[in-house]
């Protein structure tokens, strides 16, 4: 039996690269997870871990904010001095290399990106002492980024792997890299150990990450699930959506493959994944950090909450207040021109302060006028009639993060308006007979993406057993 905790996308930001002045908060308000904060995320969890009995830690990728070398060498100095009491193995991915080449510090209203980042082929020198040190077999990438494999203890093998490209400019694995994978598997088959492992990217997609990933990956990530599953190579850890989920894909040859979707450390909800190992299966045990502390100031895990919400919830609320300057700042940090902003505030002015009074039992009668009674069930949306539209949407935000923690049951009324308002698009559209392919294959997935949203899907996302 092996302890061993996991914890994702650390997105450590070095305060050299500057954290007051517009610029910098423009940024910060425009992400789900922390920036400058993150010290405080990170540092809670490593605490936490440490005097946990978690024999060592995995941490799947992106431990820095955009690959500025101040921000590895920071967060590496952490990783050392916890290394001091367990191990810790730790990849790198493409957050770690600034792979869109826009590396940024922030002062007062002006953003440079005259900053020191590190290239893709310096990161496992840089990280040698957490992991490939005591790698029993490594594989270098066409980028010379690395995949190793560690034995922590006797008859366990976990494999670190680097899925940032698999050379046809996609994330994944080379057909030479996959054999070596296979390999490796096989060597650890025959020492009797217990096999799993970590990688950045997430493969098994829910109904909502196929709204927003398409088909084509969903296709190819499916496949490289079924092929890691008939290696016998069954649990991987992931991290990068920043949402936590627990999915399993059989192959075509009935063997199971199960990923753990860790995540994001450093915002909502800040999970670390707690793992007994045994030749059973594994035991998984999700926490959430209850609290962080920054600069001597505490900060609660609902501080995150509302931070994972806060460019929407100022964005209706400048609409709201009629303050158009603020609002035009505020999508500036969605890349949005002043020009544009002016455009979209004429619009976005009425329909955000119309959305910000909005209340489901208001949605519910519009919907059935243009339905004609046949969209949203009246009873149910009379139960919860009260409700703000804009609650509900940024509670299923807080879900698709967190792993739908809270659930709702089938047949309740929230389930039910629920799931009705989310197939009203696809309704709509088949009612005005539009022939879009892809959108109408989008609006599929929304509407079935309804049900794991409300319940979690058909595993617990935060706790559960991988049976061998």
């Amino acid at each position: 039996m092996t302890k061993f905790a996991v914890i994702a996308d650390p997105h450590y930001y070095s305060e050299k690269l500057g954290c007051e002045g517009s610029a910098y908060e423009r940024r910060e308000g425009s992400d789900q997870k922390m920036l400058i904060k993150s010290k405080g995320t990170i540092s809670a969890a490593l605490r936490e871990i440490k005097n946990s009995d978690a024999e060592f830690l995995m941490i799947a990728g992106d431990l820095s904010n955009d690959g500025e070398r101040c921000s590895h060498e920071e967060i590496r100095e952490m990783l050392y001095e916890f290394k001091k009491s367990k191990p810790v193995y730790v990849i790198t991915a493409t957050h770690d290399w600034c792979c869109d080449g826009n590396p940024r510090r922030f002062e007062g209203d002006q953003v440079f990106n005259d900053v020191e980042t590190l290239a893709p082929n310096e990161l496992h020198e840089f990280y040698r002492d957490f992991g490939l040190n005591d790698s029993i077999s490594e594989f270098h990438t066409h980028q010379d980024k690395v995949s190793y494999v560690v034995r922590p203890c006797n008859g366990v093998t976990v494999f670190c792997l680097d899925d940032d490209q698999n050379g046809e400019g996609g994330a994944g694995y080379s057909d030479e890299h996959f054999e070596w994978i296979k390999e490796q598997t096989e060597e650890a088959k025959k020492r009797g150990d217990i096999v799993f492992g970590m990688q950045h990217h997430h493969l098994h997609l829910t109904e909502f990450d196929r709204v927003i990933n398409g088909k084509g990956s969903v296709e190819y990530r499916e496949k490289l699930c079924k092929k890691f599953a008939d290696i016998g190579f069954p649990v991987m850890f992931t991290g990068h959506s920043h949402m936590q989920h627990i999915r399993r894909i059989d192959s075509e040859n009935g063997n199971p493959f199960y990923e753990i979707n860790v995540g994001s450390i450093s915002g909502y909800p800040a999970p670390i994944v707690y793992c007994e190992a045994t030749k059973d299966g594994i035991d998984i045990k999700t926490e959430h950090l209850k609290s962080f502390t920054y600069n001597g100031k505490e900060y609660s895990n609902d501080y995150l909450k509302e931070h994972a919400t806060g460019l929407f919830t100022k964005v209706i609320a400048a609409a709201s207040s009629n303050e158009k300057d603020k609002f035009s700042a505020l999508i500036a940090c969605l890349g949005v021109t002043e020009e544009k902003a002016n455009k979209i505030w004429l619009v976005a002015k009425p329909l955000l302060k119309w959305l910000d009074k909005l209340t489901i039992k208001k949605a519910a009668r519009i919907m059935n006028f243009i339905s004609f009674g046949k969209a949203i069930d009246k009873k149910a949306a009379k139960e919860i009639g009260d409700l703000k539209v804009k609650d509900v949407i940024f509670s299923t935000f807080h879900s698709i993060l967190d792993g739908s923690l809270i659930k709702h049951e089938e047949g309740s009324a929230y389930y039910i308006v629920f799931t009705q308002a989310l197939a009203f698009p696809l309704r709509l559209v088949k009612k005005l007979r539009i022939k879009n392919g892809g959108l109408i294959r989008t609006l599929t997935h929304l509407k079935n993406a309804a049900h794991e949203l409300m319940t979690g899907g058909p595993l617990d996302n935060n706790n559960y057993f991988i049976e061998f």
